[in-house]
């Protein structure tokens, strides 16, 4: 049997305009999904059956991918047991980290020698299923690990490096709160921007320009370990956001609570409006602080590491 883990991400600036050849600070965080995959006499998938469907016709499509693009036949049965930390539809990634660890279990099953390289590029077709114009920064974000800088060029060129260092010791917790689970799809959001940018595009792309000056700056926040402008950055940023229209009342209203306590938050993921925007991201210079009033609202979070190992095969 073999088993490959990849984590989920979060996305600290960028989301959306990212889409657009803008570029996206993302990082990798400890809530894993583990993909273990072995012979059978026929076709098998152990796990959490909620979306099985969804799963079929994902692995369908990278069985086909891995034929197109490396001339090998993926034609020998097999079973495969999913094993999910990732809430799915929270902005975390699943889908990047489902289509990244299907790809590398299905090439190391049938001895397809691969890369990080190789797995981005056939799970990407999976996250296009998902997501129909993805920017790809969630797939290399879970299969790098650490700290990544994403930019979309072109669709046929995407650049992404991992950054040459360790937040600064004075960058304390991240948490996640739950602003509540969207209705929307990644794709449905995705597109909602894409009309938005149709109609009012000088407005849009104000609003872009602005998010890429605030993913620079947040970097280097991180690098020196300025708490006061990281948490300028996720405010202005989360701004932005608002402005794109991809952040419910639901999700307003609790950042604004956790501004009037000394806090900042934003969305980590696509968003959504009906509803629910998915998890958030919090910071706090005081953790214990933003921790009680988590418990005192009685709140959902996870505490979350931040630049945690990407994917790799559990021997």
């Amino acid at each position: 049997m073999i088993t490959i883990s990849v984590p989920s991400k979060v996305h600290l600036l960028g989301e959306h305009a990212v889409v657009y050849g803008k570029p996206a600070f993302l990082g990798a965080i400890n809530k894993r999904i583990s993909v273990t995959i072995g012979s059978s006499k026929t076709k098998q998938i152990l796990g959490d059956q909620t979306y099985i469907k969804e799963i079929k016709q994902l692995l369908a499509i990278l069985e086909r991918e891995i034929q197109n693009k490396t001339e090998f036949k993926a034609d020998k049965p097999y079973l495969i047991k999913i094993n999910s930390q990732i809430p799915v539809r929270f902005g975390l990634g699943s889908s990047a980290a489902l289509s990244a660890s299907f790809t590398a279990a299905l090439l190391s099953f049938f001895k397809i020698p691969w890369s990080n390289k190789t797995v981005f590029d056939i799970a990407y077709e999976g996250e296009k299923f998902f997501h129909g114009n993805p920017s790809g920064g969630d797939l290399a974000a879970v299969i790098e690990g650490g700290f990544l800088w994403f930019r979309k060029e072109f669709e046929f060129l995407k650049t992404f490096a991992t950054l040459p260092f360790s937040p600064h010791k004075n960058i304390k917790q991240f948490i996640l709160i739950n602003s509540g689970k969207p209705e929307e799809s990644t794709k449905e959001m995705i597109e909602k921007v894409a009309k938005l940018k149709t109609s009012t595009p000088q407005k849009i792309q104000a609003l872009f320009n602005s998010q890429e000056e605030w993913t620079k700056q947040m970097v280097i926040a991180f690098k020196d370990g300025n708490e006061e402008n990281l948490m300028e950055c996720i405010k202005l940023g989360e701004q932005n956001l608002e402005k794109l229209g991809v952040v419910g009342a639901r999700a307003k209203v609790l950042i604004r609570s956790i501004e009037r306590i000394g806090g900042v938050a934003k969305i980590c993921g696509a968003g959504g409006v009906k509803s629910g925007s998915g998890m958030l991201l919090v910071y706090h210079k005081d953790t214990g602080k933003l921790l009680n009033y988590i418990k005192q609202k009685k709140l959902e979070f996870l505490k979350i590491r931040i630049g945690v190992e990407g994917l790799k095969r559990d021997e």
